[in-house]
């Protein structure tokens, strides 16, 4: 079983206008589980002004687990019983997310596509008939935190086989196999600062540096204090020859872990690429202080020396690659 820490669920509102009040009481009674970070709410109230609403409420529905907020108002809408369920019970039948009825107010729905569902509060009892509101909403919010429990067991255990799957077939130069399942992280969890680190660098070996830059970047978003993503971050730029972003990134990764030779290495690369060959030199005498069997960076070093003219240390530079198994 996976030992990850729980990853925050999204939940998705499917409801009609009309029904507002309910989702609004509802959202109050999960404010234990939003407290605790484990679900975030998302309702089309959460919509900007000026944004295109329906790419946004699709663009939310792809991602999240969805909760049917039933009504006759619901069950008359044709977007929300139409296109929103429609969407939102085919990934329930993918196994992509979980879909859990709310029953609102009285309403003939045995006959409807989610039927077959679970539905809440308890024995499918409509809210409006309880006496006492809050108890219905205490039932259905009790019953959520169950489902979310399993949901986030379940995710955990997904995102970490296929994580797992992607960093061995990266190992094995499987590129364009190993950006699969870190795509399949990313679907399960779109907040996951490791496999986006890992698809970045699985980009930068299969030479897509522009896509590499967008994957990193939202990992400087979700993780600012990954020394590693702005070394791969350097990386990158350094293939597109954007040298002084290049530097910029290197100098904030070294300053994140200043023990990275790596990260030294790669400074050197571009210091060089500047033609600053007297910084690169130093960059390159870190590298080798820190990792004192770090081949590379001895024969990048030598490169550096031959422009120059400094023969005999380049050929001293040489031979201590050669030795620490560079190839001729």
């Amino acid at each position: 079983m996976s030992t990850a820490a729980p990853r925050q669920l999204k939940l998705f509102y499917c409801y009609a206008r009309e029904d507002r009040i309910y989702r609004d009481e509802l959202d109050r009674h999960l404010s234990g589980l939003k407290r605790s970070q484990q679900i975030a709410s998302w309702s089309d109230c959460e919509i900007s002004p000026g944004t295109e609403w329906e790419s946004a409420i699709d663009r939310e529905l792809n991602t999240a687990h969805i909760l049917l907020l039933i009504s006759a108002h619901f069950m008359e809408s044709e977007y929300c019983y139409g296109k929103e369920m429609k969407r939102a019970l085919e990934r329930h039948e993918a196994g992509e997310a979980r879909v859990v009825p709310i029953l609102l107010r009285s309403v003939d729905w045995e006959d409807a596509p989610f039927s077959k569902l679970q539905i809440l509060p308890a024995d499918a009892k409509p809210i409006s008939r309880w006496p006492d509101r809050d108890d219905a909403f205490t039932d259905i919010a009790r019953a959520l935190r169950l489902v979310v429990r399993e949901l986030q067991i379940t995710l955990n255990t997904k995102v970490d086989e296929w994580m797992k799957k992607g960093i061995t077939l990266t190992n094995l130069e499987k590129y364009d196999e190993a950006l699969a399942a870190f795509d399949e992280v990313i679907k399960l969890d779109p907040n996951n600062a490791r496999a986006y680190n890992s698809k970045g660098y699985t980009l930068i070996k299969l030479k897509r540096y522009e896509e590499s830059l967008v994957s990193l970047g939202r990992v400087t978003r979700l993780d600012p204090n990954n020394a590693i993503v702005y070394n791969n971050k350097g990386w990158a730029l350094k293939e597109l020859k954007r040298y002084e972003e290049a530097l910029v990134a290197l100098e904030q990764a070294i300053r994140l872990d200043p023990n990275d030779a790596y990260a030294y290495n790669n400074r050197g690369i571009v210091l060089n690429g500047l033609k600053r060959h007297e910084e690169a030199i130093a960059a390159y005498d870190e590298a080798i202080r820190l990792d004192p069997s770090y081949e590379k960076a001895y024969n990048n070093k030598r490169d550096v020396l031959q422009v120059l003219g400094r023969d005999a240390e380049a050929q001293r530079a040489f031979e201590k690659a050669r030795q620490l198994g560079y190839p001729e």
